[in-house]
């Protein structure tokens, strides 16, 4: 069955030409909530395991196999871990292990047709690793792999080892690590990974497998919630962006920043109430023909809600904004992930990404935002987005940069 993609994911196709609903109906690929996770946080380690033919080809060339078969043997070994550092130096990648993985592939992409093809058309346009014009495809295919399998080491340091993530109040590991029954669950991951290797060359994807695996049972697949957005929750508001003649209005987009519930039962903060009614104040008066609710599962910590989704019912229920001028978008942890993620949405929806959009929330959140871009390059590695001019107290103007694109390596729930 065919399926549309997720703003993250459609520019691969986008970077390729060819309109929005060819978009959304070339990829068939993302058949469950784990294809989502991997996709998202692992893009060229995902190329390739969606393609067991050829990576069966590649990997059992002899120079693959042998650094396989030691890591394979480390794997196996994992058995009789009576520790958590036994069982991460089990898990992980070695440095020497992801040098030599890297350069043997980034070879055999020169080399082999297939696979040549393959990250040109798939890996180089999507610009999930930063921008690929600045670079040769070589270099960007090593850059793409060793993030990947660096990022794999993070995500069992975090969920496996206890390492502090950066958010760690609402990030952090779900279990005691000191205690024995946490050994044991390590086991059961290791078991149940290995029943997926069912041949040499699904060998490579044992740290693979074991970090998404690492991030289920830690009840961390937020990557995956309510995707494919376009198909489902965005499905109305995508349709009418096809129709929508954005000349009629000032503004692109508003985007509504919320603000997390300090109540676990609480599905929408009072700040969260009055934002949106900020952003139905200015729907209505016309200032945008679509609103983004941004904001994922997050606060309190392990909270059942999704702060996007809250806030687009109450949008609807409340304030009688019709589904269609909706977007959400249900992943951002954080207010630079907020204005990223949205920039996403802008270069890839169909919205006129040359056009100031907006974004609206109290005064010192915007205070905030215009002051953001040291804490863009620290925690993403770039500025997703453009500022404009500060339309009010509590509005200001952004236009997406194609950067926000870059996958974070750091940040598995919203990569």
């Amino acid at each position: 069955m065919r399926t549309c993609m997720s703003c993250f994911m459609l520019i691969l196709a986008l970077a390729m030409g060819g309109s929005q609903e060819a978009q959304c109906q070339d990829y068939t690929s993302y058949r469950s909530p784990q294809d989502w996770v991997i996709a998202k946080n692992y893009l060229a380690t995902f190329l390739l395991y969606q393609d067991s033919a050829l990576t069966e080809r590649i990997l059992a060339a002899p120079e693959f196999q042998q650094i396989l078969s030691s890591w394979h043997d480390r794997y196996l070994s994992s058995l009789a871990c009576q520790d958590v550092p036994c069982f991460l130096d089990a898990f992980k990648w070695r440095d020497d292990e992801i040098d030599a993985l890297v350069a043997l592939f980034a070879r055999h992409s020169m080399e082999d047709d297939a696979l040549k093809e393959k990250f040109d058309s798939r890996l180089l346009p999507s610009q999930a690793y930063g921008l690929s014009e600045h670079t040769t495809a070589m270099r960007y295919i090593e850059k793409a792999l060793r993030q990947d399998l660096n990022a794999m080491n993070y995500t069992i340091d975090v969920y496996a080892g206890g390492k502090r993530p950066n958010y760690p109040l609402i990030d952090s590991i779900a279990f005691d690590i000191t205690k024995k029954s946490f050994l044991a669950l390590l086991l059961d991951v290791r078991q149940d990974v290995l029943k997926d290797i069912r041949q040499p060359h699904h060998v490579f994807y044992e740290t693979l497998l074991t970090a998404v695996r690492l991030l289920e049972v830690n009840e961390r697949w937020d990557a995956a919630q309510l995707e494919p957005l376009i198909a489902l929750e965005n499905k109305k508001a995508f349709e009418a962006i096809k129709t929508t003649n954005f000349d009629n209005y000032p503004y692109p987009l508003l985007l509504t920043l919320g603000a997390g519930p300090a109540v676990y039962h609480q599905p929408i903060s009072p700040g969260g109430m009055l934002r949106a009614r900020m952003a139905a104040r200015s729907y209505f008066e016309g200032l945008a023909p679509f609103i983004v609710v941004s904001g994922g599962r997050v606060h309190p910590y392990k909270t059942p809600y999704i702060e996007a989704v809250e806030m687009k019912k109450y949008l609807m229920e409340t304030l009688s904004v019709p589904e269609e001028a909706i977007l959400i978008e249900p992943h951002a942890r954080h207010t630079t992930t907020n204005l990223r993620n949205t920039a996403r949405i802008m270069l890839t929806y169909g919205f006129p990404a040359d056009r100031f959009a907006i974004v609206t929330s109290s005064v010192p959140h915007i205070d905030a935002v215009e002051k953001m871009e040291d804490r863009c390059i620290n925690e993403l590695g770039y500025v997703p987005y453009e500022l404009g001019r500060r339309v009010s107290d509590v509005i200001i103007e952004f236009k997406p940069r194609l950067e926000a694109l870059t996958i974070d390596p750091d940040e598995p729930l919203d990569p």
